[in-house]
């Protein structure tokens, strides 16, 4: 399943923190600074970040937050992301880092590169500077580019489908929504955030339901994602 790379690293990277000692604590700290720097590197590559990838990595750092119990890491690692994601000339350097300073195995390599893939993929689409950012994150990783292409492949399977039309159709954006057309912006996004909240599979994924359910909601938040773009576009203008 290809959603498993944000639920399963987050939550199990530290199982069972309240059970560790401080220096296993500083580990796992250490090692979400490289992925919040990766994230960072992935999610500004095409030059902007979006609404959805914005709320994904809010709900990441708050969830590595709550493992560490310690809130004001997640500041730090907020830090982390906002500096990271300036500077996207020492990918290579900083993933070889973390592939050394955390001797990960093809495996965990393999993990690491889907779990940035999700945040990639998060608006459907997987720009070209998305793909060089991944492929020197994968290089420093030392995967080959044969193995790399086929973990995208899957990704690219999976949201094939959902490609070929919009998802939303003809449907009026604010019916999408669940909301009247008279609703001031403010209120579009606070119903944005809730239902990406409740539909994003990654969050589904950690309460246990099935791969059906979780295709079906990709197929909604797609729905709700476009219908928000439609609203803030038409805002704008």
């Amino acid at each position: 399943m290809i959603f498993y790379g944000i639920y399963y690293l987050v939550s199990n990277f530290s199982q069972n923190p309240a059970n560790l000692g401080g220096s296993q604590k500083k580990a796992m700290f250490e090692e979400a600074k490289f992925l919040v720097s990766l994230l960072a590197k992935v999610a500004k590559s095409d030059g902007r970040v979006n609404e959805l990838e914005a709320r994904l990595i809010s709900e990441i750092l708050d969830d590595i937050g709550f493992k560490l119990r310690d809130a004001g890491k997640r500041d730090e690692l907020k830090r982390i992301y906002a500096a990271e994601k300036e500077n996207l000339s020492n990918v290579y350097e900083l993933a070889r880092e973390y592939k050394i300073s955390f001797r990960l195995s093809e495996d965990l390599a393999i993990a690491r590169i889907s779990f940035l893939l999700n945040l990639a993929y998060i608006d459907g689409d997987f720009a070209r500077s998305e793909r060089e950012v991944i492929e020197k994150i994968s290089d420093a990783f030392g995967l080959s580019r044969p193995h790399l292409e086929r973990v995208i492949a899957g990704f690219e399977k999976f949201y094939g489908s959902y490609k070929s039309k919009p998802a939303s159709g003809n449907k009026n954006p604010y019916e999408v929504l669940g909301l009247s057309e008279q609703v001031s912006f403010e209120e579009v996004k606070k119903r944005y955030r809730e239902l990406v909240k409740k539909y994003h599979p990654d969050i589904l994924m950690g309460r246990g339901e099935s791969e059906e359910m979780i295709e079906k909601s990709t197929r909604k938040l797609q729905e709700i994602n476009e219908a928000y773009e439609t609203i803030k576009n038409n805002t704008n203008n």
